[in-house]
């Protein structure tokens, strides 16, 4: 299925931009928490050979969304290895997305409800158009 798209996040994110402040940030801890919750089931469902690349498996939030990160300097070939290399005859294993898949649902309560709570908190409200907007914060 591929990464996950959370309905109404952007418009909630772009109203927390335009409020100002710190608030931007505000839905990176959510995003790091969705990604944690993938990371131990992707870490199972890794291929293995000597181990290196499942260790690399990590959780990490940008202000857009959470991130399952594989790979590092040590680990270069974590990406051929997911998404596959056909000039190279390696096929693609992508154990991110079967690990997320089962989680779907998890993965949309959690951001849910933070979104609940910051509409609630900052008072976005939307029209019936879809348009989202918020109080301006200091």
């Amino acid at each position: 299925m591929g990464a996950a798209q959370i309905e109404g996040l952007r418009e909630v994110q772009r109203a927390l931009r335009d409020m100002g402040g710190d608030l931007v940030n505000e839905m990176k801890p959510t995003h790091l928490k969705a990604a944690e919750m993938v990371v131990p089931a992707a870490k199972q469902l890794a291929p293995v050979r000597s181990g290196r690349m499942a260790a690399s498996i990590r959780a990490a939030a940008v202000r857009s969304g959470g991130r399952v990160r594989v790979g590092n300097s040590s680990v270069p070939y974590a990406g051929p290895i997911h998404f596959g290399w056909p000039a190279r005859r390696i096929k693609p294993q992508p154990f991110v997305y079967e690990a997320l898949d089962p989680r779907r649902d998890e993965v949309a309560e959690v951001y849910a409800k933070r979104l609940n709570e910051l509409i609630v908190r900052y008072g976005i409200a939307s029209d019936k158009a879809g348009n989202v907007y918020g109080t301006k914060v200091g």
